[in-house]
């Protein structure tokens, strides 16, 4: 009987060793990427994290943070991002990975609903005598290497008078947004069209002193920004229409 017991003894006496010795479960760690996709310079922050003792995370663009809930931060470029947190429990590490993308804007179609008269956008007198109908053509330009880069021209629509708008012109997959001036980039200018000088700026996309607006539906993966200076009746007013494709 007293060897059954001493038995016994030991044997709870390594159990309980081996409950000491165990090493301590820790969970992966989780969190959630809120939307499908962004654009260039949106906020992106994450939520749902999980609890640990540290952090550090990687976002996949060279930035990183070691904060349990990082700041919102934005991604310059589209492309997909590999997101990568590491946590650390009771001194063991373990990692998870996820994928930001970040989709490109592309241009297919541009309105022109209102323009400018007597050269008002480039500080000419707004009280002037008007010049009669402009000839409209749309100019798509970017900026390089320290000069303007003229991308799309389209054809001119002539004698344009203010109860034919809004002019459409059908334009094919031209990126926009990026680190550029953001949304403004790149460059959607209409001219009225002379013969014997320059042609004249009547509305672009660019305008001081105006007001724009951005909206994209990201389930129909559509959108449209807008610029507007002065009112529909007498400014410079376009809207730029656009698709987003994820990478």
């Amino acid at each position: 009987m007293r060897k059954q017991l001493l038995a016994a003894v030991a044997a709870l006496a390594l159990l309980a060793s081996c409950k000491k010795d165990d090493p301590v479960v820790v969970p992966t760690p989780e969190f959630t990427i809120p939307e499908e996709f962004y654009t260039a310079w949106e906020g992106v922050a994450f939520t749902d994290v999980s609890q640990a003792d540290a952090y550090k995370w990687d976002f996949g663009n060279g930035e990183t943070s070691t904060s349990r809930i990082p700041d919102m931060f934005t991604y310059k470029k589209p492309g997909s991002y590999t997101v990568k947190l590491t946590t650390y429990t009771n001194g063991q590490a373990k990692t998870i990975i996820k994928v930001v993308k970040v989709a490109q804007l592309y241009a297919y179609e541009v309105e022109l609903r209102s323009y400018l008269e007597n050269y008002a956008l480039e500080g000419g007198d707004i009280s002037a005598p008007s010049e009669g109908n402009p000839d409209v053509y749309l100019q798509v330009a970017t900026y390089e290497n320290n000069a303007e880069q003229v991308i799309y021209t389209s054809d001119t629509q002539y004698n344009v008078s203010r109860d034919q708008l809004p002019l459409t012109f059908a334009v094919d997959r031209i990126p926009v947004g990026g680190e550029f001036r953001h949304y403004n980039y790149p460059f959607f200018s209409f001219y009225d069209q002379k013969e014997n000088k320059a042609d004249r700026l009547i509305a672009h996309n660019y305008v001081g002193g105006g007001s724009s607006r951005f909206h994209l539906d990201k389930e129909t993966k559509e959108g449209h920004f807008a610029y507007q200076r002065g009112t529909d009746d007498w400014g410079s007013h376009l809207v730029v229409k656009f698709r987003a494709e994820l990478p």
